[in-house]
Order: C-alpha cells, then sequence, then structure tokens
C-alpha cells in the first residue's frame, strides 16, 4: 500500500513569514523611537527597551525557522500500513512509530484566545511510557528538579500544513490504522479466510 504524505504548505509559510515582517519592522520602528529619547533615561524606559529587544529576538527567531521550512522538503507526516513517521523540524531525523505500539489517538482542539484562531494537535498515546523518553538536556534538567512524569503522548501539531482541514490528517491517519487492524485480525485468523474462499 501506497504511503501518504503530509507537507507544509509554501502558500501559509509565505504568509506567516510577511506578517512576522511586519511585526518586526514595527517592532524595530518602537524601538528606534525608544532609543530617540534625551540621554538620562528613566529605569522604566530602559526596562520597556529591553523588553521590546527581547521580542525582536524572538520574532527574528521564528522568523528563521519560517525560512528553514519554506527552503526544506516540507515533508513533516508519513503514514503507511506498518505506521507513521514524523519530523518536527527540517534538520531532524524522521521519528518512526509502528500502529503496534500506538494505544489510541485523538485530534485535540486548543481554542485560540480573543481573536486568535483555533490550534489543532493530534495526541499519540503509546502503550510504553519510555518510548518518548530521550537523553535531552532539557529532559534530563526536568526529571533531575521536578517532579514531572515522563509523558507516553505524543503532540502533533498541525498548523501551516498543505492540508484544508485539520480534520484530514486525523482520518489519513485513522485510515492507516484501521487498515494495520485489519491486517492483523486476517493474519491471526487464516482459517476464517480459508473457509470463506471455499
Amino acid at each position: 500500500m501506497e504511503e501518504t504524505i503530509i507537507k507544509w504548505s509554501s502558500k501559509k509559510i509565505i504568509l506567516s513569514l510577511l506578517l512576522y515582517l511586519l511585526e518586526l519592522a514595527l517592532l524595530i520602528w518602537i524601538l528606534s523611537f525608544l532609543l530617540s529619547y534625551p540621554e538620562e533615561t528613566p529605569m522604566g524606559l530602559v526596562a520597556l527597551i529591553l523588553f521590546v529587544g527581547f521580542l525582536i529576538i524572538v520574532v527574528s527567531l521564528i522568523l528563521y525557522q519560517r525560512l528553514r521550512l519554506l527552503f526544506s522538503d516540507k515533508e513533516y507526516l508519513k503514514c503507511t500500513a506498518q505506521g507513521f513517521s514524523y519530523k518536527p523540524y527540517p534538520k531532524r531525523d524522521w521519528q518512526f512509530y509502528s500502529w503496534g505500539q500506538v494505544e489510541k489517538f485523538s485530534l485535540m482542539k486548543i481554542k485560540g484566545r480573543r481573536n486568535a484562531n483555533d490550534f489543532y494537535t493530534i495526541d499519540v498515546h503509546f502503550y510504553d511510557t519510555n518510548l518518548l523518553n530521550n537523553n535531552s538536556l532539557w529532559r534530563r534538567l526536568r526529571s533531575r528538579f521536578s517532579n514531572v512524569k515522563h509523558s507516553s503522548v505524543l503532540k502533533i501539531p498541525i498548523y501551516l500544513l498543505d492540508v484544508g482541514l485539520p480534520r484530514r490528517v486525523f482520518e489519513t491517519m485513522a485510515y492507516y490504522e484501521r487498515e494495520w487492524r485489519i491486517e492483523q485480525n486476517r493474519m491471526g485468523n487464516p482459517s476464517s479466510t480459508t473457509k470463506k474462499k471455499i
């Protein structure tokens, strides 16, 4: 059975790039206006300048990530009858998970605040709680200084993808997972299939 590849959308990436460029231009204009203040600036204004500078750094990092997405192969999620592969960032390696490791998965909707759009994720629950554990510095520090347990839930954000509706990503995964279960039932009951043929 052929695989289905879900990619990032070039149009959505370019649109978000333009919006973040406008936001960056506005922040730079605000910063230049604040820096034109007389030499003896109050502490409140200094704090505001530092905050605007921090926002400029954050927006610049987001722009850099969007540019990396735009010039990558844009492949994000692959679904087959054996499992699915997930690549959250362009330079990351593919992470493959078989359907046999998946306990359940669901489409989650996170409502945006005020005028913000709703945000969707696919939450994949695994039987093995250690499947998603890695030796990253952040995980090691969090496990050492906090009582947070390791999560067995993989959250796949659905944004800037080349799909019409977020539900289509979930339906694609559900289709291949259903095909895998049908194949497992056929392999588990070979006698019943032979009786049907007779």
